[in-house]
């Protein structure tokens, strides 16, 4: 038995549906850096049961039988096949597929793009990275926290790469 640890309020419910995983170490001196899976050293592992157990997903894998086995796999990412995340309904999203994506309010002026998601238990909230500059040239960061919830969400465009919102840049 091996236990992966999620972050907070993030279901496993992906990693318990897969029937393989592909396990790699992480970067070395994983600095938040985004990892790159072509240039990792993975392995393949079958998943023959999993659940989600204070706050880890916890599983079973094939040919690891042994403490000393499950604990030589302690730190490693685990990656699954995007065929095995479980189907969604119409609103409903995989974090991984919002990241990235433009955001714009209802009047067409962009407001940034998602960077992050949050969850407070109640909700997700889309974290808006938006980089300008000011008078004099110097680029400025701005974040903006928008609740992912129907009364600011409007249109959320996958294929367009992007989400309307109902949201001013004064906000």
């Amino acid at each position: 038995m091996v236990a992966a640890p999620l972050p907070r309020n993030q279901g496993g419910e992906a990693l318990c549906s897969a029937q393989r995983w592909w396990l790699a170490e992480p970067p070395a001196g994983a600095n938040g850096s985004k990892p790159n899976r072509q240039t990792e050293r993975q392995q393949s592992v079958t998943v023959l049961a999993a659940k989600v157990h204070s706050g880890a997903v916890v599983a079973q894998l094939a040919g690891c039988s042994e403490r000393e086995a499950a604990q030589a796999l302690k730190g490693l990412r685990v990656w699954i096949s995007r065929a095995d995340f479980p189907a969604l309904t119409n609103d409903e999203y995989y974090w991984v597929d919002l990241i990235g994506l433009e955001v714009v309010n209802q009047a067409g002026v962009t407001l940034g793009t998602v960077s992050d998601l949050i969850d407070n238990g109640a909700h997700a909230i889309l974290r808006i990275a938006d980089s300008t500059s000011d008078q004099a040239g110097e680029p400025v960061n701005h974040e903006r926290l928008i609740p992912f919830v129907g009364a600011y969400i409007h249109q959320v465009d996958l294929a367009g790469g992007k989400i309307v919102v109902n949201w001013d840049l004064d906000y």
